[in-house]
């Protein structure tokens, strides 16, 4: 009998994933996840230490990042080849409770332009969120130095 009840547990426990992916890397064109075609990669989101204001930013030098870095409280500030890439920096700005965030929706080029469509969620009526200020942020890699429009 304790093995008939034994064995459904363990299959429900090897059948949970509990890892969370901490980068993300996307192309427009084929949807392969190719980090040498890519032309996004997250590097980081959170819903906490982003900036008070609401904000879109694009990094095209080192020092700039850097700055970034420390204004999101997170010393690991990532190698970046700015004569191949900038970075993307996306600010909800402060939020009275959680269940915000800001995501990169797609990145896509088009007549030699990158097309950055940004997502912002809010809770729901029925949601049960944290009742705690928040600053949702997103920082992306983009693999393109062209122009960055965001929708």
């Amino acid at each position: 009998m304790k093995k008939l009840i034994l064995v459904p547990f363990i299959v429900l426990l090897f059948s949970c994933d509990s890892t969370k992916k901490t980068t993300d890397q996307k192309t427009a064109a084929d949807g392969k996840k190719n980090p040498s075609t890519a032309l996004y990669q997250i590097l980081s989101e959170s819903a906490y230490q982003g900036k008070t204001e609401k904000s879109y930013e694009i990094i095209k030098d080192n020092a700039s990042l850097v700055k970034l870095y420390e204004a999101v409280n997170d010393p690991q500030v990532p190698k970046v080849d700015f004569s191949k890439e900038r970075i993307v920096a996306l600010f909800m700005g402060e939020k009275s409770s959680g269940g915000y965030a800001i995501k990169v929706k797609n990145v896509s080029e088009k007549g030699g332009k990158i097309y950055v469509a940004v997502e912002e969620t809010k809770p729901g009526s029925g949601d049960i969120v944290t009742m705690s200020f928040t600053s949702p942020y997103t920082i992306v890699k983009i693999n393109s130095t062209k122009e960055i429009i965001f929708q």
